[in-house]
């Protein structure tokens, strides 16, 4: 008959019999029950290197993680799967079926008492968590790190209740987009100095000159005020020998200046009154976290969703190798940056022709002379027959080019303060 200590076996000495022999199970000079698989003698049915803890007090720490067990010693057990928490790693546990070993209570954290995974492969025993190798000593951590829309914060895990620290990233620069001026509302008025001389052209300096100008604000149809007639004297020779006629003016009133472009899209704020910034929170425990059973030297996070196993220090640095994912937060960040005014300058660049004709008679239909004149001529002047009669004028624009502004402004300006700042570095994204 087959039997296991801890469920059928008592020592001897307790019961006042004599001692069972228990080959191996010395702790001390204290003999105790195998917590293996023995015969009615109190032999063992597994080789002895497959029995790693004949006892409790031969493990008093638990099952010994740094012992490699055979695979002859757990032909049964799922590939993976822990030693001690394999039910029936051999025939000789489970003695008619019957299972009589109490596995640890983290075994229960795999599928059916070996959670394995559907691969085949173990699943972590890091429950709700995932298994990261501790970082630098320099480094804070490993801990569970959320980063988000304040809005949609959750709280601290329940593994990891304790809030180390909340920050904000740095905002980016304001969306000002472009700045544009319309084109300018203007007139082109028509030449309004019209000088005669009686000398020629070739002596601008000489002569006499007679006032031959419109009215204000002419429109360039038949006018016949100033009119000179042909005998009229000017120091002694005729009155009309030339006329010099100034070119238009252009009037533009100033730009009308705007942004172009969609503005981009608002995003929830991280805090009242503060920039828009995503809130990142570093959550840890008070306990030291446990190591991971199937992997040595790591360590399990926990990993609610959206959350990441991370690492975090003050500063600004580079994360540690196999911490690649960094994130920026300040723990305090004021944007006092804005969008400057768009402004435009002056209308320049615009051009106006204009067609000038100059008649001997009072109704416009003797001409005398015609030519073209624009802005940014010098004043033309023609010669005339000497004695030349001059009636009427008239004047009409061929061409008008409205000018341009240039536009300036619509950049970001102001103070970006960021204090205060931690490097929070992880293992993997955010899921």
């Amino acid at each position: 008959m087959v039997r296991l200590a801890r469920t059928a076996l008592v020592l001897a000495v307790s019961a006042g019999l004599a001692a069972l022999a228990v080959p191996a199970c010395i702790i001390g000079s204290i003999t105790v029950g195998a917590d293996c698989p023995i015969d009615d003698d109190g032999n063992l049915l597994i080789p002895r290197e497959c029995c790693i803890c004949p006892s409790p007090e031969a493990c008093p720490a638990g099952f010994p993680k740094d012992v490699t067990v055979p695979d002859y010693c757990r032909p049964d057990c799922p590939e993976g799967i822990p030693y001690e928490c394999c039910e029936c790693p051999s025939p000789e546990w489970c003695p008619g079926g019957k299972i009589y070993v109490q596995v640890p209570d983290y075994c229960h954290s795999l599928d059916g008492g070996t959670d394995a995974g559907s691969d085949g492969s173990m699943s972590s025993l890091c429950t709700g968590g995932t298994c990261v190798t501790p970082g630098p000593a320099s480094w804070k951590g490993p801990m569970s790190f959320w980063q988000g829309w304040d809005i949609e914060a959750p709280s601290c895990p329940e593994n990891t209740p304790i809030l180390a620290f909340e920050g904000w990233t740095a905002p980016p620069p304001p969306s000002c987009g472009t700045c544009k001026c319309d084109a300018p509302e203007g007139t082109c008025k028509l030449p309004e100095t019209w000088s005669v001389n009686s000398a020629a052209c070739a002596d601008p300096g000489g002569g006499v000159k007679t006032n031959f100008d419109p009215p204000t604000n002419w429109d360039g149809t038949c006018n016949g005020d100033k009119s000179i007639l042909g005998d009229k004297l000017c120091g002694g020779v005729p009155c009309v020998r030339s006329i010099t006629i100034s070119p238009p003016v252009i009037e533009e009133l100033p730009c009308q200046a705007h942004h172009i472009g969609d503005p981009e899209p608002k995003v929830p704020k991280a805090r009242n009154g503060g920039p828009e910034i995503t809130l990142g929170r570093v959550c840890t425990s008070e306990s030291a976290l446990p190591n991971c059973i199937e992997a040595e030297g790591k360590v399990c996070v926990p990993k609610p969703p959206s959350f990441s196993s991370c690492l975090y220090r003050e500063g600004d640095y580079a994360c540690p190798e196999g911490w690649g994912e960094k994130t920026l937060l300040y723990g305090y960040v004021e944007d006092k940056r804005s969008c400057a005014e768009c402004e435009c300058s002056e209308p320049s660049g615009g051009t106006c022709s204009v067609k000038f004709r100059i008649f001997s008679d009072a109704a416009c239909t003797i001409e005398k002379e015609a030519a073209d004149v624009s802005t940014g001529m010098t004043a033309p002047c023609k010669d005339l027959m000497p004695g030349t009669q001059l009636s009427s004028k008239s004047a009409a624009i061929l061409e008008y080019t409205k000018g341009a502004c240039t536009p300036s402004g619509g950049n970001a300006e102001g103070e970006l303060v960021l204090l205060e700042p931690v490097t929070v570095c992880c293992s993997a994204p955010v899921t």
